[in-house]
């Protein structure tokens, strides 16, 4: 039996190394702080403790993984050293300088001075930002991907939303009567339409940066209606999605009635949404 080919979850690289970029933003602020306060501020040591676990286990989240597909051997405290390596990273031998002074750090019974540890981040924190740089230009190359767009999600987002809305679909083609009578019909929609637009909203939220869109929150649809990604002619049905999904996680009471008016409006939508969504992403893929 062929066994499948490992491949990179692009996702959990992105996800990664979003988390590492906040932490590393954090250390950064801390460091530039005197020496002088930055060692005798219990708060600030205290913060970097959780901000420089949280930058190493980030970057060895996905270094665990790389050298899983890559058929690595590697482990826990020359993970970063080893990948680097075998990715061709000319001074990799301070990654294992860096590890070691981690783990030392870490253990709390192997003092670390405050002196030390601000020695140390002063002229080392920049590795974080290298291993991550090296990793990602290392996986455009390899894949062409050059814009890291994780296609296995969107293809699960995608028949999520399919299989949510048929659900829909058949317990609407049952009739408003129907509908009303039966209390499983209520529950069943309007867990199927959660799931439909949670995974709709995952797909934005991953492509949303691709297009250049860098800040957005619940209005994520939204902000690819006002970026052209999907066009203007639907952004009161994008709207009236996300009103929708809003009224069913709140307190808002939402009638059997009213559910199934909704429904029938905007279930039809999704997948002229996608579809849009799609479109754009060939033409950012051409361009």
């Amino acid at each position: 039996m062929k066994t499948k080919k490992k491949s990179f979850k692009i996702s959990l690289i992105i996800e990664a190394f979003q988390n590492l970029e906040k932490s590393y933003v954090d250390l950064k602020k801390h460091v530039s702080l005197p020496k002088e306060e930055f060692v005798n501020n219990k708060l600030v040591l205290d913060k970097v403790r959780i901000d420089f676990n949280l930058a190493f286990e980030s970057c060895m989240r996905v270094c665990r993984h790389v050298s899983a597909v890559l058929n690595l051997k590697t482990g826990s405290k020359d993970c970063l050293y080893k990948l680097a390596q075998h990715l061709g990273m000319e001074d990799a031998e301070r990654l294992r300088r860096f590890s070691e002074f981690y783990f030392k750090y870490r253990d709390l019974k192997d003092a670390v001075s405050p002196e030390e540890l601000y020695e140390f981040l002063k002229r080392d924190l920049i590795l974080f930002k290298e291993f991550a740089r090296l990793v990602v230009e290392y996986i455009k190359n390899s894949t062409g991907n050059r814009l890291l767009i994780d296609f296995d999600l969107l293809r699960e987002k995608n028949f999520y939303i399919k299989d949510s809305i048929k659900k829909i679909n058949f317990t609407l083609s049952q009739g408003l009567e129907e509908f009303k009578s039966k209390p499983m019909y209520y529950d069943r929609t309007k867990y199927f339409y959660q799931v439909a637009y949670d995974s709709l909203f995952d797909i934005c939220k991953h492509l949303a940066p691709k297009f250049g869109i860098k800040k957005f929150g619940d209005d994520c649809l939204s902000k690819m209606v006002e970026a052209g990604v999907i066009p203007d002619s639907y952004y009161m049905d994008v709207l009236k999605m996300t009103q929708l999904k809003n009224k069913l996680i709140s307190t808002w009471e939402v009638s059997p009635e009213e559910l199934y008016r909704e429904l029938e409006e905007v279930a039809p939508k999704f997948q002229v949404v996608v579809k849009e969504i799609s479109d754009s992403l060939k033409k950012l893929l051409q361009g």
